[in-house]
């Protein structure tokens, strides 16, 4: 692949990631949880992550799939993650389109 692509990718890719960052931030605010509360649920579920490792993970949308898995997981959000972060991906997909940012 080469760089102009690379860069295509990253640039498509980055209202998914942004979408996920609010997603989870938002999920554990209205649960009330703190990014101890988040480490200490997945610390249950056998992974181990330090309370400043994750949220520098979920701030720069910076986390694997696997991941990302587990922390709906812990935050028990089986049903409705993935629609909702998708339906933020396409909005803030469309403000860019809209805006005139995304241009290949």
């Amino acid at each position: 692949m080469d760089h102009k692509q690379s860069l295509g990718n990253q640039q498509a890719l980055a209202p998914y990631k942004q979408a996920i960052a609010r997603y989870v931030r938002a999920s554990m605010a209205l649960k009330g949880m703190r990014y101890g509360d988040l480490a200490q649920a997945l610390a249950e579920r056998g992974i181990s992550m330090t309370t400043e490792n994750l949220r520098s993970k979920v701030s720069k949308c910076m986390f694997s799939a696997d991941l990302l898995a587990a922390i709906i997981d812990a935050l028990s959000l089986a049903d409705s993650a993935m629609p909702e972060i998708l339906k933020q991906a396409r909005e803030l997909r469309d403000q860019g389109l809209n805006t005139g940012r995304k241009e290949s």
